[in-house]
């Protein structure tokens, strides 16, 4: 019997993925105005970002409302960022002002970086936010300024392919692990009938 317990559990460690690991939420922050067009494009981006790393939190606040101007007027003393202007985003506890094809690359590497490494969550704290760092998963390494080309679209093309992958890789770990359960199950069966044949 001990034989048999220790197949399986060696069965069971081929079965998981080598890179699994806890990995963190990251929030990002984002002030913005519905008639600010350089906005717009960066909530797209950030949209299309999310769907590469669905451990991303965006919390957005719209700022011709006066309790979330003085929401982001807050979030810069706390940065002591001094300009004024939108977007405003702060990405775990890293702060930007304005959005440009150079913050593509930036964000991503951040995200990344708060996806593996703790961080005081400073704005979040001021917000009542907090953040989970044991999210079961992997993340997408940034390797260079290549790699934060991502898809972005205004429209909803291709949204259901996209969900069902971002679902897919949600679970991807519980899948394994009832994959590799029920073949353990299966083989477990048949070495006991083999024994008990044996001994008859």
């Amino acid at each position: 019997m001990k034989r048999i317990g220790l197949f399986c559990l060696l069965v069971l460690g081929l079965f998981l993925p080598n890179n699994v690991f806890a990995i963190n939420e990251v929030n990002i922050y984002l002030f913005h105005s519905n008639s600010c067009d350089i906005c717009n494009q960066e909530k797209i981006y950030l949209e299309a970002l999310q769907m590469r790393y669905p451990n991303m939190r965006i919390y957005s606040y719209e700022i011709s409302d006066p309790s979330n101007y003085e929401l982001m007027q807050k979030a810069k003393n706390l940065y002591h960022e001094t300009r004024s202007g939108v977007p405003y985003t702060v990405i775990g506890d890293s702060p930007y002002l304005g959005f440009s094809q150079s913050n593509k690359a930036i964000f991503q590497k951040m995200v990344y970086e708060y996806s593996t490494h703790s961080y005081e969550n400073k704005l979040g704290k001021e917000l009542g936010i907090g953040y989970r760092n044991d999210l079961e998963g992997e993340v997408q390494e940034y390797k260079d300024n290549d790699s934060y080309q991502i898809e972005e679209s205004s429209g909803n093309k291709h949204t259901s392919t996209k969900t069902e992958n971002n679902m897919f890789n949600r679970y991807k770990i519980s899948i394994y692990l009832i994959g590799a359960g029920l073949i353990l199950a299966i083989i477990a069966y048949f070495i006991h009938r083999a024994e008990k044949r044996r001994r008859i």
